[in-house]
C-alpha cells in the first residue's frame, strides 16, 4: 500500500473532518491506499460567504503546497485552490463539487444540487459552467442552514427532506448531489426516502483519486 491521498478539510472545524472519516471509512476498505484526513487550522470554520472563498482558496494553495501525497482530494463543495494547484502542475488534485456533478451526469440523468445557502447556489451554477455540465444541472435549492447545523439530525433532515422531494418532483431531477462536505451522514437515509440515487461529494471526490491512481482492490 504505497499510494498516499490526501483528504483536506479547508475549513478549521474538526467536526466536519470526522464525520467525513467517519461516512468515508466503510467504502475506503475496497481502496488499496492509504488515506489520510487534514484539516486546515487558521481557515474559517465554515466557507460560506464569498471572503470565506477566498481564504480558503489561498489557505489550500498553500497548505498543499506544503504537503506531499499522490493525490489530494479538496472536500468543500466550492473547490477552493483547485484551478490554481493544477495551474501549478499538481496533476491528481480533486474538487469534490467538480467530481460529484460529474458522477452524476455518468448516471444518465439531470442532477439537483442540495446547497447550504442562497450564496452558495451562483458559484455551484459557475462550476457547473466551468466543468462543462451546465445543461446537466435540474436545479440547485439552499436548506439555508450553516455548515454546523448539518451535523444536528433533528433540524437538518426536515429542511433536507423537503429540499430533496422539491428538486425530484418539481425540478425533475433524477440524482441528487449533497452540497456540502457536511452532509453525507445523510446520503443513505435521503436515498432510501426518495428512492433515486443521492451523491457524497466526499466519495466522489475520493472514488476519482482513487481511480486516477489506481488503487481499487482486486
Amino acid at each position: 500500500m504505497n499510494n498516499h491521498i490526501l483528504m483536506i478539510n479547508p475549513n478549521s472545524s474538526k467536526s466536519v473532518t470526522s464525520s467525513m472519516a467517519e461516512e468515508l471509512a466503510g467504502p475506503d476498505k475496497n481502496l488499496n491506499v492509504r488515506i489520510e484526513y487534514a484539516t486546515i487550522a487558521d481557515a474559517p470554520e465554515a466557507i460560506e460567504t464569498a471572503a470565506d472563498v477566498e481564504i480558503a482558496h489561498k489557505m489550500t494553495f498553500d497548505f498543499v503546497s506544503h504537503s506531499i501525497a499522490d493525490a489530494y482530494v479538496i472536500a468543500c463543495f466550492c473547490d477552493p485552490g483547485v484551478t490554481d494547484l493544477r495551474q501549478a502542475g499538481y496533476q491528481n488534485v480533486f474538487g469534490i463539487g467538480d467530481s460529484a456533478m460529474h458522477m452524476a451526469a455518468n448516471m444518465g440523468k439531470k442532477f439537483g444540487i442540495i446547497s447550504i445557502l442562497e450564496a452558495s447556489i451562483e458559484r455551484h451554477a459557475e462550476q457547473a459552467a466551468r466543468t462543462g455540465l451546465n445543461t446537466m444541472l435540474a436545479g440547485d435549492v439552499a436548506l439555508d442552514l450553516g455548515v454546523l447545523e448539518l451535523a444536528d439530525k433533528k433540524i437538518a433532515r426536515p429542511r433536507i427532506e423537503t429540499v430533496g422531494k422539491s428538486l425530484r418532483d418539481e425540478y425533475d431531477a433524477g440524482v441528487l448531489i449533497l452540497g456540502c462536505a457536511g452532509m453525507g451522514i445523510h446520503r443513505l437515509w435521503l436515498q432510501d426516502l426518495l428512492r433515486i440515487p443521492v451523491i457524497d461529494p466526499c466519495w466522489a471526490g475520493l472514488g476519482m483519486a482513487a481511480t486516477a491512481l489506481g488503487t481499487f482492490k482486486n
